[in-house]
């Protein structure tokens, strides 16, 4: 056909990267998830465990000895989702509070390369998120990539 026709976009509605966690013991399969927010270019991030029938949990502990090559990747999922949607915001939290302090642990460890690339915001429910400090505790965090 060739009658004019409107802009159109494809939204995303949820992106998947998966790997999996080695050890001698065991091997188990891990999944990022990015699903998209009520807000326009937020996307919800969550790291979960996936079983053999398929389901998945957020709150199951590994214990696979190998927390930092996880995190590791995590972070290299996250840089790589920002290169391919430069324009998005990645939102999360840990899903118990043991969780969100290992995650706010881990930014203000690797901060000073962090922000070589990104901004990390932190947040509490019903206040504007602001620059992520380190020592601070925070409800969630947003990292986006530097414009």
């Amino acid at each position: 056909m060739e009658e004019k026709y409107y802009p159109f976009e494809r939204p995303i509605s949820e992106v998947r990267y998966n790997f999996k966690s080695v050890s001698n013991e065991k091997e188990v399969s891990k999944r990022i998830i990015f699903t998209t927010s009520d807000y326009q270019n937020f996307y919800n991030l969550a790291l979960v465990d996936v079983f053999e029938d398929g389901s998945i949990s957020d709150i199951t502990e590994t214990r696979n000895k190998d927390m930092i090559t996880v995190l590791a990747t995590v972070i290299k999922i996250i840089e790589e989702f920002l290169n391919q949607y430069p324009e998005t915001f990645i939102i999360f939290q840990g899903s118990d509070e043991r969780r969100q302090r290992l995650y706010r642990l881990i930014i203000s460890r690797e901060m000073p390369n962090i922000q070589k690339k990104f901004i990390v915001l932190g947040g509490f429910d019903g206040f504007q998120p602001k620059p992520f400090q380190i020592n601070q505790e925070y409800d969630y965090f947003i990292i986006s990539k530097i414009r």
